[in-house]
């Protein structure tokens, strides 16, 4: 088996900041329908691992490195899939990190996948950012440039979820995360007051990314707003 992970790994990566709030980080995890994400730093270089197993118990306000899983078991662009397949079994593990070779996150691994890759299936990931979630009603912008009558004209002044693309490829996800205060965090982007890996900070300098964003408090069940109905599951 000479096929690396890249050819079977999800590219679109929902990570976790060691200082979130536990009770959002489950709500983003249930409503992404993911089972775990990396928990990395401001370069993006995995700290962690964040299951929804590890959160079942936690406190809503609780940070995240507290139910973190450590260290976090990583694999490089250049392993192949029967190599990941190995680590798992003897770690134990239903997923990996796959990280660039400057450590960084690049993309994620499950179990199901490495199985789909060992017998020649392809690869078969739903889209982690869809612009419309049914079960829980979010509804994602458009993918727009990045600028600020842009923001001005579709992101929420509230809690929600942001994506940044490659302006040129918009299903090339670079970065996501979930704010308190989406308009603010992305006019923070534009001004250059952010902790954006460099990679991506290169690109909003170069002007190439663009953005789409959704809102916790517009998506809403017969009553309480989703994110109460998620984290009370």
């Amino acid at each position: 088996m000479s096929d690396s992970v890249d050819s079977i790994m999800n590219h679109e990566v929902y990570t976790v900041r060691a200082h979130e709030p536990s009770g959002e980080v489950l709500a983003m995890i249930l409503t992404l329908g993911i089972t775990a994400a990396p928990v990395v730093d401001e370069r993006r270089v995995p700290l962690g691992l964040v299951s929804l197993r590890n959160l079942a118990r936690a406190k809503r306000d609780e940070p995240v490195s507290k139910h973190m899983t450590t260290p976090a078991a990583t694999v490089a662009l250049s392993t192949t899939i029967e190599q990941a397949g190995i680590e798992m079994g003897q770690l134990r593990y239903h997923h990996l990190v796959v990280v660039d070779d400057q450590g960084r996150v690049c993309g994620f691994l499950s179990s199901l996948d490495v199985i789909r890759g060992l017998v020649g299936l392809p690869p078969s990931h739903p889209p982690a950012f869809p612009h419309q979630e049914p079960e829980s009603g979010l509804s994602w912008s458009p993918t727009l440039p990045l600028t600020a009558p842009n923001i001005d004209s579709v992101a929420p002044a509230g809690p929600g979820m942001l994506v940044l693309t490659n302006a040129q490829a918009s299903d090339d996800v670079l970065w996501a995360e979930a704010s308190s205060d989406v308009a603010a965090r992305l006019r923070a982007f534009v001004s250059g007051a952010h902790n954006l890996p460099e990679p991506v900070s290169e690109r909003l300098t170069a002007g190439q990314l663009g953005f789409r964003c959704a809102s916790f408090a517009g998506a809403e069940t017969d009553g309480p707003s989703v994110i109460d109905v998620l984290l009370d599951r």
